[in-house]
């Protein structure tokens, strides 16, 4: 199955990569523009850089308020609370005020000492504050205001998760999608492409793996430096234990949300919560420059 159709499109602060396999080219492409139409619309509902989005309305919610929310953003934030949950709080999304002072931090507007105080407040408010979503009905109430969502750690797995249903409706069985460096969607066709290779790097190992129908996510800090926290404490001044962490799993969402959890925590939480996911499927990570692979079966 040699031909295959490559589409780019920029939303979500990244670029995604649709190559789709198996289809002729006008269908390809019509579907391609239905794929990149689905992100923006998500984009709109989930970013908290847009005025008028869903998260931007939940974060402007006075006490005692409450906000009707389209499906895909009570979707998303169920499975951010499932993720929260499964991660013992590594990954937790209302973290928007911390995302906002690191950023003015390392644009210079503020100094350590400011940045500090500012963390050590958003951190006391955050965690004094209640913010319910209804798991009924696509509906956010603003118990105590203090705590303010960003969909980043997870916008993008969730798009990458709609699309496969689009997909599905579509009949494209074999493509990949990914949204940058971060996150790959991989879904075939096993008896047209058994499957796809996808490498792994880190300073004095490198892997080549074969995956089939499989999502895999990568976090660290050698592209971006120290951008990831511990939103348990506020704070990214932690030792972390790995150079790049990699996690496959069922599904966009999870493999997006646990690269980064996992990027924080120690080995002990990591092996209980592979041990007893029903989405996550393995983990590789880097650490002094060598590569390790853990998958689920080795810890039975």
């Amino acid at each position: 199955m040699s031909n295959s159709h490559l589409f780019e499109h920029q939303a979500m602060a990244t670029y995604f990569k649709l190559n789709i396999y198996n289809e002729v080219e006008d269908y390809a492409k019509n579907a391609a523009q239905q794929v990149f139409k689905l992100i923006d619309e998500l984009e709109d509902k989930l970013s908290r850089f847009r005025p008028d989005s869903d998260i931007s309305r939940i974060n402007k919610l006075k006490k005692d308020e409450h906000l009707p929310i389209d499906f895909e953003t009570w979707e998303a934030l169920k499975l951010a609370i499932n993720c929260y949950t499964d991660s013992e709080g590594a990954f937790d999304v209302g973290v928007a005020e911390h995302m906002k002072i690191f950023r003015a931090a390392k644009q210079g507007i503020l100094n350590e000492y400011e940045t500090n105080k500012a963390l050590e407040k958003a951190q006391t408010e955050k965690n004094a504050a209640s913010i319910y979503v209804d798991p009924e009905q696509p509906r956010v109430y603003c118990v105590n205001p203090g705590m303010y969502f960003d969909l980043g750690g997870i916008g993008k797995g969730y798009a990458l998760d709609k699309v496969d249903e689009l997909m599905r409706d579509l009949e494209i069985e074999t493509y990949t999608l990914s949204a940058g460096d971060s996150t790959l969607l991989i879904k075939n066709n096993v008896d047209l492409k058994p499957f796809f290779t996808y490498p792994i790097a880190s300073k004095f190992d490198r892997k080549v793996l074969e995956l089939s129908n499989i999502s895999v996510s990568a976090s660290g800090t050698f592209h971006q430096g120290s951008h990831i926290f511990d939103p348990r404490t506020g704070r990214n001044d932690f030792t972390p234990t790995f150079e790049r962490v990699w996690v496959a799993a069922k599904t966009a969402t999870y493999s997006d949300a646990f690269s980064t959890a996992f990027f924080i925590l120690d080995m002990a939480n990591i092996e209980s919560i592979l041990q007893s996911s029903d989405q996550i499927l393995w983990i590789a990570y880097a650490i002094d420059g060598k590569l390790t692979i853990l998958e689920k079966n080795e810890l039975n």
